[in-house]
Formats: structure tokens, C-alpha cells, sequence
């Protein structure tokens, strides 16, 4: 006969312990001193003691036109690549989970190798594609007629962006795949089989019935990615530099220059703590405006 053993508060907060522990040593403490840094003038450039300057480097900072194009730029990028991502990858999940189901297995594990492949690769493939001299695009483009000249698409601002934009979708849809995967696949077979005795089509059937019920699933998914986006900077970075005319400066390559090639780790810090704000407030918004919460009765 088995009994239950009541476990005293302590017995679970001693479970908890060790991960709280890792989690503040690896994530709140460099948060906090990263706060307390961009109050300060810390630079390895720099001896003797730090010096409280107080909102001297958020003023400098508010001050600077690259930073205002790179939050421009980060919010552009993010919010469009993330958006294209999460529709086709919805719109690969309606056809594994409505079409092809037999090879769904195979067509799943396929692309999600995309997902596995190391950013500095994407960042090598999409530096080949889109070579002026050798790349695909300019071959297919110069092919078919589009244009009569290969064009230099990364150093145009626009078609630097749209690369950059075209690597983040491209790099995210096996995610959002698995994702809207997983929610089409939580939905009873029951209410889309009585849906169809009713006469709807299968449009009216996604619109109505599969969206609303996936809705959460899709905002999160949503959330996640563009939290992952906010901090990659590897395909900015080894791809266009932040430019031109920083067209592709984003946030986290920004700071990351501020830190490194600036040494200005103040400046930085203050950078990084506005960057992380930023972040916030994208979440809250779509924690608030994006979730549906479900009352029950």
C-alpha cells in the first residue's frame, strides 16, 4: 500500500535552490551590474576607480543618430521578419497537417533542418547568394530579364534590409512550423469534422475555427522569435557591417561596437539597458494585447 509523504515548504524551495541560484548568478547579476555600469564611466581605456556620471551616457546616448536608426532599424527588421515567419511557417503546418500527411514526418524533419544550421553559415550562404558578381539572386535576376546589370543589392539600403529580413524569416520558419504544427494538432478532430457537416469551406474552416483556437499559440511563438531576433546580430554583422549608412544597424550590433570597438563599455551598458527596456515593452504588449485569456464559467 503506498502513502502519500507530505513534503514541508522548505523540501521544495531547497529543489528549486540550485536553479535559482544558476539563474542569478548567469542572468540577474550581469542584468544588474550592466544597469549599474551605465552609470558610471567604465572603459578598460580608462585607471583608477569608477566614476558615477549619473545619466550622462543615456543623454549622450538620446543624442546619437545611429541610435535612433538602429532602434528604427531593429524594430523594421524584427517585426516584419518575424511576421512572415510566423504566417508561412502557419501556412507549412496547414499543409503537413491537412495535406500531406503520409510524408509529413520526412517534410517535417527536412525543413526543420534549417533551424539546426549555425547562424555563421546563413550568414555565408546568404553572402554567396547575393555576391554582385556570382551570386544566385543576380544570375536568376539577370536570366530572366528583371535587370540587364548585376546589381550590388547589400550595398543598397533597402536591399540590404530586405536581405536581412529575408535571412531572419528564412532562419525562423522551421520554429513557428513546429509550433503551429503542434497547435493544429491539439485541436479535436471532432469540431473540424462538425464544422464540414455544416457546409463550411476550408478557408471559412482556418479563419473561424483554427486561428482563434491557436491564437495563443501563434502570439507566443510570435514573442519568442522576436526576442531571439532582438539579439542576433551575426548576420548584420559579418554580412554588411551595420551599413550601408547603417541601414542594417540594429541594436545588438550597435552595442556590441560600443563595447569593442569603442571600448566604451559605459556607453555601452547604458545602450544594452535601453535595449533590454525596449524588449519589455515588446513583450507586455503582446503578453496584453496579443493573448486571449479564456474565462471559465
Amino acid at each position: 500500500m503506498l502513502y502519500r509523504v507530505k513534503k514541508a515548504p522548505w523540501f521544495f524551495a531547497a529543489l528549486i535552490l540550485p536553479a535559482a541560484l544558476v539563474v542569478g548568478f548567469l542572468i540577474l547579476y550581469p542584468v544588474i551590474n550592466g544597469i549599474y555600469l551605465s552609470f558610471t564611466d567604465a572603459s578598460p581605456l580608462r585607471q583608477g576607480a569608477l566614476k558615477f556620471v549619473g545619466f550622462e551616457n543615456y543623454t549622450y546616448l538620446f543624442e546619437e543618430e545611429v541610435f535612433y536608426a538602429s532602434v528604427f532599424n531593429t524594430s523594421f527588421i524584427v517585426f516584419v521578419s518575424s511576421a512572415l515567419a510566423v504566417i508561412m511557417g502557419f501556412l507549412i503546418a496547414l499543409l503537413l497537417h491537412f495535406g500531406v500527411k503520409r510524408f509529413a514526418p520526412l517534410f517535417r524533419a527536412l525543413v526543420f533542418q534549417v533551424w539546426v544550421v549555425p547562424w555563421i553559415c546563413v550568414t555565408i550562404l546568404w553572402g554567396w547568394m547575393f555576391n554582385k558578381e556570382y551570386g544566385l539572386i543576380n544570375y536568376l535576376m539577370t536570366a530572366t530579364g528583371m535587370t540587364e546589370t548585376n546589381m550590388d543589392i547589400l550595398f543598397d539600403q533597402t536591399g540590404a534590409q530586405w536581405v536581412m529580413i529575408a535571412g531572419f524569416t528564412w532562419r525562423s520558419i522551421p520554429f513557428l512550423m513546429v509550433i503551429a504544427l503542434a497547435g493544429l494538432q491539439s485541436i479535436s478532430t471532432e469540431i473540424i469534422e462538425a464544422s464540414e457537416l455544416d457546409g463550411a469551406r476550408f478557408l471559412s474552416r482556418i479563419g473561424h475555427i483554427i486561428i482563434p483556437m491557436i491564437r495563443n499559440v501563434l502570439m507566443v511563438a510570435l514573442l519568442l522569435d522576436s526576442v531571439r531576433f532582438f539579439q542576433e546580430m551575426t548576420l548584420p554583422l559579418l554580412l554588411t557591417q551595420g551599413g550601408p549608412v547603417n541601414a542594417t544597424m540594429v541594436l545588438s550590433l550597435f552595442t556590441y561596437q560600443l563595447a569593442f570597438e569603442n571600448w566604451d563599455f559605459a556607453l555601452a551598458s547604458a545602450a544594452g539597458t535601453v535595449w533590454l527596456v525596449f524588449i519589455i515593452v515588446v513583450a507586455w504588449i503582446v503578453l496584453r494585447f496579443g493573448i486571449r485569456k479564456e474565462h471559465v464559467k
